[in-house]
């Protein structure tokens, strides 16, 4: 299954990109310049990837008149389009009507459904302008409310050159609220008319979810020999070739779970009842009452008594003494100590029954790793991805505004990032460690009290010793507190993630987090060949 393509010989500032995922707009867009950039005649390799890398972007939002204006605009650099898209792109270019005023954007800066009252407003008053509609699909897929672009399409009747746009439009909404059956009839059609790469790789996921994986596999093949450059899609075939998707084992040794909370009682109960339901053999909890003053006290006791005294218990502390230190009292208890694995879980996602056997699954894949996590989604809209595989932004001069990348946030789950692959770090919401490398690796930084970037730090350390984490795109755990650009949390816990931002990126040197990034670029690089080489 070898691609004709030579990942290693790349220059390195375009393997980097590369390497870390070929979706989401702002890094696609970004990879396209750098690609271009190394471009020495039209239709070369390096504009070939810039092109698709372009037309990857645009797929991922069809009604967006900015990408495809982006494509339009390098066509003498990429070299020429199919002909389907050239009527689609001048469609979009004459229905393109930017309206930004201060009006739409105060609406567009409030509250989810005053957004939407917006917008739907706007369609009413403009219902051919795609500039809506570009900010109504948005709106969708940064809140997972898939519902509001399908009602808004149905019985609109664009004109017949975005005939396929709005079409594909419609799949992803399907996709994405878990019709993967209408939505493979509808990428099928596309796939004949709208050359759009995305709408295979769609096409792809649409297959799996609706229980067709000899069909996904074929067509996944032939995406990756036709852009040898997308890793994302040697990772997935190589998923599929191991079926990686529905690997379980349990974690070879004793486990130890640990959580903590903080006046949170109804969602820690939540998560305690779903870890009560979960698959986990002879495993210890400990569960730590950070100076609570509501119910948690007695959630946890309940807990306790249903789960096994014997095997779980509380922990209480008289004051609320924030996540880092919290995180290292459990891990200083003798009986996590005694453990071979230990598994921090937090205080408001549902545990799904087989989440501990999942990553006992990706210990066994990659047994020397430091640590193994998951991807985290909305607890009401899972299409919507809040954190997975971390790594360092590529380009060094822009980490001092964006330590680490987003392209897991930049669009919906559409499948797009479901395998088990080594990464810089995984969130702390529910990660496992082999308890040995856990205590080695020091306690969690107490300057990152109360919350956040506690686990990316300690995460970051073992990269700079030269570790590395595990990501399992297979385990998807809902999470209730929105992370990432839409936490949606109030103006002094901002301040604070903002604060411990500042710490971490004044921690370490530049050199070190470009150190870092060498590292991952080694590791990454070195896991794909290898799946590439041998699916098996």
């Amino acid at each position: 299954m070898s691609p004709s393509f030579d990942f290693p010989g790349l220059p390195a500032d375009l393997l980097r990109p590369l390497l870390l995922g070929f979706s989401g707009r702002p890094h696609l867009h970004r990879l396209a310049g750098v690609a271009l950039g190394h471009s020495r005649g039209t239709g070369d390799l390096f504009a070939r990837i810039g092109g698709d890398a372009l037309l990857a972007a645009w797929g991922e939002n069809p009604l967006d008149g900015n990408c495809a204006a982006a494509v339009a605009g390098n066509l003498e650099r990429t070299g020429p389009l199919p002909p389907s898209l050239f009527p689609a792109i001048k469609a979009i270019m004459a229905h393109w009507h930017p309206e930004v005023t201060p009006e739409a954007e105060q609406a567009l800066a409030g509250e989810p459904q005053e957004q939407l009252v917006f917008l739907r407003d706007r369609l009413r008053r403009a219902p051919r302008n795609l500039f809506w509609w570009h900010h109504l699909y948005e709106y969708s897929r940064m809140h997972g409310h898939w519902a509001a672009l399908t009602e808004a399409l149905a019985g609109f009747k664009p004109v017949p050159e975005l005939a396929g746009v709005f079409s594909l439009a419609s799949a992803n909404a399907l996709l994405a609220s878990g019709d993967g059956l209408p939505a493979a009839g509808m990428y099928r059609h596309l796939a004949e008319g709208l050359a759009l790469p995305v709408v295979k790789e769609r096409l792809v996921t649409a297959l799996l979810r609706s229980g067709k994986p000899d069909d996904a596999r074929e067509l996944l093949q032939r995406c990756a020999q036709d852009r040898p450059w997308n890793a994302g899609l040697w990772l997935r075939l190589h998923e599929l070739s191991v079926d990686g998707g529905r690997a379980l084992s349990p974690p070879p040794g004793r486990v130890m779970v640990l959580a903590y909370s903080w006046n949170k009682a109804d969602d820690l109960a939540a998560t305690l009842d779903s870890l009560l339901a979960s698959d986990l053999d002879d495993v210890r909890v400990r569960v730590l009452d950070n100076g609570s003053t509501d119910r948690t006290a007695e959630i946890i006791r309940r807990f306790a008594d249903r789960f096994g005294t014997d095997r779980a218990q509380g922990v209480t502390m008289p004051v609320n003494v924030g996540a880092p230190a919290a995180r290292n009292w459990l891990m200083a208890l003798p009986e996590t100590r005694a453990s071979d694995f230990t598994a921090f879980v937090d205080d408001d996602v549902a545990l799904p029954p087989d989440w501990l056997n999942r990553l006992g699954a990706a210990v066994r894949r990659y047994p020397e790793a430091g640590v193994w996590g998951c991807k985290v989604v909305d607890f009401d809209g899972p299409a919507r991805i809040q954190c997975g595989e971390h790594n360092l932004t590529p380009d060094p001069v822009e980490r001092r505004e964006s330590l680490m990348s987003t392209i897991m946030l930049q669009d919906g789950d559409f499948g797009q990032a479901d395998y088990i692959r080594p990464c810089a770090s995984v969130t702390g919401c529910v990660h496992l460690f082999r308890t040995n490398r856990l205590l080695e690796n020091g306690p969690f930084d107490l300057r990152f009290s109360p919350t956040q970037y506690d686990d990316l730090e300690r995460d970051l350390r073992m990269v700079l010793a030269g570790g590395y984490a595990v990501y399992d795109g297979f385990l998807a755990i809902p999470h209730k507190r929105r992370s990432g650009a839409l936490s949606g949390e109030g103006r002094p816990q901002s301040a604070n993630a903002e604060a411990n931002m500042q710490k971490l990126l004044a921690k370490y040197e530049d050199r070190e987090f470009e150190a870092m990034a060498r590292s991952m670029d080694g590791v990454l690089l070195a896991d794909l060949l290898a799946k590439i080489e041998d699916p098996a």
